[in-house]
């Protein structure tokens, strides 16, 4: 409902809710539920039929809607309109609402910055020129990060002017576990083969400055530890 509030299904928008139906779905009902959220009419009706989760759900099921509407970058009035009125439908007040939706943004803009400036680093290590190629690939990373504008502008140009690890490392200690293992997952879906080792030695350092296990770089894609022959 939320991600079709302002009637436009973005790429972000529709990525996140594939994660959320494959998260909870079995394969063979993933292509009804998606026929379902695509559908804003049928979506609407379905939400008035629903049971509400176990309340002690409510707080991560209102976190997960929100950030399908950062999932595009930011969040349009109808969206917010949305998010209220399933917040309302859960029984949480609209000030309340109001506290946690301006807390989750926050911590999705810190995030973005991790993702962003670790990416940055890693495309100017060793003084190596960035392509044409590269800056338009880091260009579309962080148009579809959840980042203010001002945030993105700075952002963008970080890719000559790459943050300190540390200062990553920083915000990074500030998410809880699962935003940091979140994180870390999407570094690792952004880094391609040939930086791969390179982005290893990057992570662990980034782990450290984190104060986090360096043992987690082996849970993340495409860095988990070579299966030894039987």
């Amino acid at each position: 409902m939320l991600a079709l509030a302002d009637r436009v299904l973005t790429g972000g928008e529709a990525a996140r809710l594939l994660a959320l139906v494959e998260s909870y779905l079995d394969p063979e009902e993933q292509d009804l539920w998606m026929d379902i959220v695509c559908d804003k009419s049928a979506l609407e009706a379905h939400f008035e039929h629903m049971k509400p989760p176990p309340e002690s759900n409510h707080l991560a099921v209102l976190e997960r809607v929100w950030n399908v509407a950062l999932a595009d970058g930011d969040a349009a009035l109808a969206e917010i309109r949305v998010f209220e009125q399933i917040g309302a439908r859960l029984g949480v007040a609209k000030s309340q609402l109001a506290v946690l939706r301006k807390t989750w943004t926050y911590e999705a803009m810190e995030r973005s910055e991790v993702i962003a400036g670790f990416m940055a680093i890693l495309l100017r290590q060793g003084g190596d020129a960035v392509s044409d190629g590269e800056r338009q690939t880091y260009a579309a990373l962080v148009g579809r990060l959840p980042l203010s504008r001002s945030r993105r502008e700075r952002i963008l140009e970080a890719i000559d002017e790459p943050p300190e690890v540390a200062s990553l490392g920083q915000m990074l200690r500030r998410q809880s576990k699962t935003h940091q293992l979140e994180a870390l997952r999407s570094i690792a879906m952004e880094i391609k083969d040939d930086r791969r080792e390179a982005a290893r030695a990057l992570l662990i350092e980034l782990l450290a400055a984190a104060k986090m296990p360096a043992s987690v770089i082996g849970d993340l894609r495409g860095f988990a530890p070579a299966q030894s022959a039987s």
